[in-house]
């Protein structure tokens, strides 16, 4: 798998994203850690969730942003 930090842009705001060894991902705006996410398999599919305080809908958005850059 590729561990490269990466960028993903979502309503006109750009991010890096940064792969962890442990299947999370540090979500940065600028320098600053939003948070971090982590893809859960469910039956219907991946669902990405958070421990942090960040917004379920946003969660889901770069969740999929993440997952369309590891296709």
């Amino acid at each position: 798998m590729d561990m490269q930090t990466f960028n993903i842009q979502l309503l006109e705001k750009q991010y890096q994203v940064e792969p962890q060894d442990n299947g999370t991902f540090r979500i940065l705006e600028g320098e600053e850690k939003i948070g971090v996410v982590y893809p859960e398999v469910g039956k219907f599919g991946t669902n990405w969730r958070t421990m942090d305080e960040l917004e379920e809908g946003f969660v889901g958005q770069i969740g999929e942003l993440i997952s369309e850059h590891q296709m």
